[in-house]
């Protein structure tokens, strides 16, 4: 199992804005009242606070490898490399390079017509 985790300071800004721009969700006048449900657990998905602490309690099992958005984007390469190695995947280093250029944001904005799509207004991930 491959657990990605965020800081939840940022997990609560992408999901401010998130909620704000999709439709069928719940939307925020101000960042105050996003907050205030955000703690009073009345958010889209329940509380991440709630999902990492369950986690939590796998993290030294040798089936969970545990990493960081922050750790992949500060060194994609590394991240794919550890991820690779957890899952007994032998990569080169074409290979790797090859993963870690299309699955950088830039490569995906610039495929977005391939691997996106829509129903109504929500933009979903296909692949």
């Amino acid at each position: 199992i491959l657990l990605l985790i965020r800081n939840p300071k940022d997990v609560a800004a992408s999901l401010y804005h998130f909620s704000n721009d999709v439709t069928t969700l719940p939307s925020y006048e101000t960042w105050d009242d996003f907050f205030t449900d955000l703690m009073a657990k009345k958010t889209a998905w329940g509380c991440y606070f709630e999902y990492l602490s369950e986690w939590n309690k796998y993290a030294d099992q040798e089936n969970i490898m545990i990493i960081t958005y922050e750790e992949v984007k500060e060194n994609p390469a590394l991240a794919v490399k550890n991820i690779a190695t957890f899952f007994g995947i032998p990569l080169t280093e074409e290979e790797l390079q090859l993963v870690v250029e299309r699955s950088s944001f830039q490569s995906m904005k610039k495929n977005s017509e391939k691997t996106h799509g829509t129903f109504g207004n929500i933009l979903f991930r296909k692949g």
